[in-house]
């Protein structure tokens, strides 16, 4: 059986760019997708159940037919799924798809992430009346790390929310890596762009590639917005969690450029900092 490589991340940390890259430099050895699923893949739920037998029947039966599908492919290629939804059901793959499996965790500073994912309206006021707000996770949910997040969640702002998300999601990866073995690759977005990151990834997934030169597929973002939230990326330090977590992975969290986020994620790109 060919081998089954799974991204495990936040989302907002260059999946996209990811899986462009890796359908240019694998080719035909490979069937690349970017969130083939959605949120079929049930995150929150997937969290507290563990394995998609324990959902619901019509969360699992999605579910169920991915599998089905990806263990098609591997009868002939490699698999590679990027994206973020697929970030709680890791464990559970990497037992359904031993020993032919590979994870790569894919972090980035939680200030720009939590910053992206306010364009795409996370955890804010849905534009129209009937819509839901896009809760990607919270701490009433089942299996989180950090239930004591639920005393100050009315409080936060959504800025603070999306960085608790990055800290359950990362958290959770760093508990899920011991079972990972030798088939588990960290991968900052900050160095995922050096060409001595791309060749350490081609060799991760395919050692013969070693050596050979990898292609690169260019800028890669089409999924830009703005948000509508003035931000103050300094609420960071309210979440001394979030500080550790992140000096954990190498992340200075209070090291970043306020201005660019600004100019490039909100439609208020000339106020400063309050």
């Amino acid at each position: 059986m060919s081998v089954a490589v799974f991204v495990l991340s936040t989302g907002r940390c260059g999946t996209q760019w990811l899986a462009r890259f890796l359908q240019l430099n694998l080719g035909d050895a490979a069937t690349v997708t970017h969130e083939p699923l959605h949120s079929a893949w049930s995150p929150r739920e997937m969290l507290a159940a563990r394995t998609p037998d324990r959902l619901e029947e019509q969360l699992r039966e999605p579910i169920d037919e991915h599998l089905e599908s990806i263990r098609e492919v591997l009868l002939q290629r490699m698999y590679v799924e990027c994206g973020h939804p697929v970030w709680s059901a890791v464990p559970f793959l990497i037992e359904a798809f031993a020993p032919h499996v590979r994870v790569i965790h894919l972090i980035r500073h939680p200030v720009p992430t939590a910053w992206s994912w306010l364009t795409h309206r996370a955890f804010s006021r849905p534009l129209l009346p009937h819509l839901g707000e896009k809760v990607l996770l919270s701490p009433f949910d089942g299996g989180v790390q950090f239930p004591e997040y639920r005393d100050r969640w009315a409080s936060m702002s959504p800025f603070e929310k999306a960085l608790y998300y990055w800290l359950e999601v990362n958290a959770f990866a760093q508990r899920v890596q011991p079972t990972g073995g030798s088939g588990w690759l960290t991968l900052s977005f900050e160095e995922m762009f050096r060409e001595d990151s791309r060749r350490r990834v081609l060799s991760f997934l395919d050692p013969s590639s070693t050596g050979r030169e990898p292609l690169d597929p260019g800028y890669v973002d089409e999924l830009h917005s703005v948000s509508e939230h003035e931000v103050d990326p300094g609420e960071i330090e309210r979440h001394p969690a979030v500080m550790r977590l992140a000096a954990e992975f190498g992340f200075d969290p209070l090291r970043f450029d306020a201005e660019r986020l600004r100019g490039r994620y909100t439609r208020f790109k000339s106020r400063s900092l309050t």
